[in-house]
């Protein structure tokens, strides 16, 4: 069924009655895992697969946001706490001198464009309250603070980026895969249309691929178990009153039927594991409503993510290898990173959720504690990709993405993005989220490759 709505405009539809089939997931995240494993590894982990009906790999990439101590997480998720999405609006507000500003805080959250603009919502918002010259640290490179930076430079501020990493981007990251560069982090433009991203694209000459969330099971009778689970799962999001007395403490898990089956549970990992990154039980049924969001339909990239991203900053200083470990506001602000200092008139913080619920950077004084409670309830989601390249493909070409059912657990391996019809290259991407996700973070290669390898077997061998 051919949409153009992004997923959750799909959701949003589903909620008010229309039926919902043919989505898929939103947004993945990746970190430089296996960037540094040499070919000789590789190898030994190829080699070592048992054999199957379908060919080896030539070269894999898996990511694993929860060990990269620059994330610790893919993404905010809303958990159920009595203070619903203000906590974003909470965690956004002034602290002194001292700001927030990412994904986390975004009218449009695990998104890039949200981080954009709640990264220029950052510097506008900092812009009116200083004057013209006026020194700020911004903490981080990623596409939140790259924004910020640009917007200061605009408004006449004097902004420096202090990034911890030898790059920018954050959760925008590629890597190599047999010789080709694929996307570790952000993948997806989420709806097109009013997108800035959209136009950041067009002007960097990368071309836009739809991406119309299909299901597509090669395993035939599958299909039919998914698509009135599909029916059942949005029916239940439908029941959901957000104005209802105590709904923002309501988790999604709540609302969704006891008795659930194969179908069910592939249906929950699909639109909610691999959607926010965390699973029902974790989740405010209230997520299902968040956010302003865009229409146009989803779309791929067949160039770099980064490419997007690179003049965001406007040329505003930029030091790497500078890891802030503290933040000091006693009428000015100083920033210390790696033994260094950074005085400064403000500060704007755009480290993700997950380093901000680690506690990694100390603030003196202490965050009050009405930004702790909005770091301390929302949630830090997990959504890691696995990255394969083939001599050639044994799949369908000409699918957008494919889907399986594991029989003895539903939902795992669910979810392959064909890379062919993007790329022209025989690669194939497998999403995880939630507690899946973390369980697969604490296996090594060899293991989670066999996983997925049999998963593959299962669809495609014969």
């Amino acid at each position: 069924m051919d949409r153009t709505l992004t997923r959750r405009d799909l959701g949003k539809a589903a909620a008010a009655g229309a039926a919902l089939l043919g989505v898929g997931s939103l947004v993945g995240c990746g970190s430089d895992a296996g960037e540094n494993r040499s070919s000789v590894e590789t190898s030994r982990v190829i080699d070592d697969l048992p054999e199957m009906r379908i060919p080896a790999p030539v070269d894999y990439l898996r990511t694993s946001w929860s060990r990269d101590p620059l994330a610790l997480c893919s993404y905010s998720y809303l958990a159920p706490t009595r203070y619903g999405s203000g906590l974003r609006a909470m965690l956004a507000e002034p602290v002194g001198r001292i700001s927030f500003a990412g994904e986390a805080t975004a009218r449009i959250p695990a998104t890039v464009h949200g981080a954009l603009q709640a990264g220029r919502t950052a510097g506008r918002e900092v812009a009116g309250r200083l004057r013209t010259g006026a020194r700020v640290a911004i903490v981080g490179a990623g596409v939140a603070g790259l924004a910020c930076a640009g917007e200061l430079v605009r408004q006449g501020l004097d902004p420096v980026l202090l990034e911890a990493s030898d790059r920018i981007g954050g959760r925008v990251r590629s890597g190599r895969l047999d010789g080709a560069q694929v996307e570790l982090g952000a993948s997806w433009i989420h709806g097109i249309r009013g997108n800035p991203l959209t136009r950041l694209a067009r002007e960097a000459g990368v071309g836009l691929h739809p991406f119309n969330y299909h299901l597509d099971f090669p395993v035939p009778g599958q299909k039919a178990l998914v698509v009135p689970a599909e029916h059942r799962f949005w029916r239940a999001v439908k029941s959901f009153d957000p104005h209802a007395p105590g709904a923002n403490e309501l988790t999604l898990d709540s609302l969704l039927p006891r008795r659930r089956g194969p179908g069910m549970e592939w249906t929950i990992q699909y639109e909610v594991a691999e959607e926010y990154g965390a699973d029902p039980d974790q989740l405010a049924a209230l997520a299902t409503w968040e956010g302003d969001w865009l229409g146009g339909g989803d779309a791929l990239l067949d160039g770099p993510y980064s490419s997007l991203i690179e003049g965001l900053a406007e040329g505003a200083e930029i030091r790497f290898d500078h890891a802030v470990d503290r933040i000091v506001d006693h009428g000015t602000v100083t920033v210390h990173a790696g033994g260094e200092t950074v005085d400064a008139d403000a500060a704007v913080v755009t480290v993700p959720i997950g380093v901000l619920k680690a506690g990694t950077i100390e603030f003196e004084p202490r965050l009050p504690a009405r930004t702790r409670t909005a770091i301390d309830g929302l949630g830090a989601g997990l959504l890691d990709k696995l990255w394969l390249a083939f001599d050639e493909p044994f799949w369908d070409e000409r699918p957008e993405a494919f889907q399986w059912i594991d029989p003895r657990r539903p939902g795992r391996w669910g979810e392959w993005i064909n890379a062919v019809p993007v790329t022209g290259k025989p690669f194939l991407m497998a999403l995880t989220g939630g507690r899946e996700a973390h369980r697969l973070a604490g296996v090594d290669d060899l293991e989670a490759l066999t996983g997925a390898m049999t998963a593959l077997d299962r669809m495609f061998g014969r």
